[in-house]
Formats: C-alpha cells, sequence, structure tokens
C-alpha cells in the first residue's frame, strides 16, 4: 500500500485539478441544464397561452357559425314562404283574369265598358306602380 501512497503523493495536484475541472464542468452543465428546463417551462407557457387563445375564438367561431346557419336557415324559410305567396298571387290573377275574360264574354254591357279607351290620368296612375 505504500506504493500506492507515494503513487498518490506525486499526482496528487493533477487529481485535485481534475476533481476542480470536473466539478466546475458538473456544476456549468448543472447551469446550463436548468436553463434549459426554464427556457422549455417559458416556451411551454407561452404556448398554453396560445393554445387559450385559439381555444376563446373557436369558442366564438362556433357561435358564429350556429348564427350563420341559423340565418340560413330562416332565408331558406323566407324563400320558400315567397314562392308559395308567389304561386297564390299567380293563380289568383289567373283566376281573375278567367273570370274577367268569362264575364266579357257573356255580358254586352261588360263588353262594352272594357272596350273603352283608360283615362290618361288613370294610365300614368296604373303604370307608376
Amino acid at each position: 500500500m505504500k506504493w500506492l501512497g507515494n503513487l498518490l503523493t506525486s499526482i496528487k495536484s493533477e487529481l485535485f485539478a481534475m476533481v476542480g475541472v470536473l466539478a466546475v464542468c458538473g456544476i456549468g452543465a448543472g447551469i446550463v441544464g436548468w436553463m434549459h428546463i426554464q427556457r422549455q417551462d417559458d416556451q411551454l407557457a407561452t404556448r398554453d397561452a396560445q393554445i387559450s387563445r385559439l381555444a376563446e375564438a373557436n369558442k366564438n367561431w362556433g357561435a358564429w357559425e350556429r348564427r350563420q346557419n341559423q340565418l340560413r336557415d330562416l332565408e331558406q324559410r323566407n324563400v320558400l314562404l315567397l314562392q308559395d305567396k308567389l304561386a297564390l298571387i299567380q293563380s289568383q290573377n289567373a283566376a281573375a283574369a278567367m273570370q274577367l275574360q268569362k264575364l266579357r264574354d257573356e255580358n254586352a254591357e261588360v263588353r262594352e265598358y272594357m272596350s273603352r279607351p283608360i283615362p290618361a290620368e288613370l294610365r300614368r296612375l296604373l303604370n307608376a306602380n
């Protein structure tokens, strides 16, 4: 064992230097690791904030989309109602025209009345609408 003591005595300063270098490297690696973890935590916090904003925007987008669908449904129902009303008006107009033609064909007094020219003032009033 004496030989080990002699060996260690001769390289004692080099051993202390290596231990010191390893300690400094270990501390440096620990600091670098801690900084890396901090940067990752900051990135995670930033991403969490972005995800929260996007989730809120997505929630608002969903409400907007639902409202748009409601408006489209109302518009479609409105179109159908207008088509029904237009068909009703056209059928009533056709029925009135047929009744008027029948009355003109069957009644000489009506035929004579309808053959008269429409006064200019009344024609302007009717054409204005």
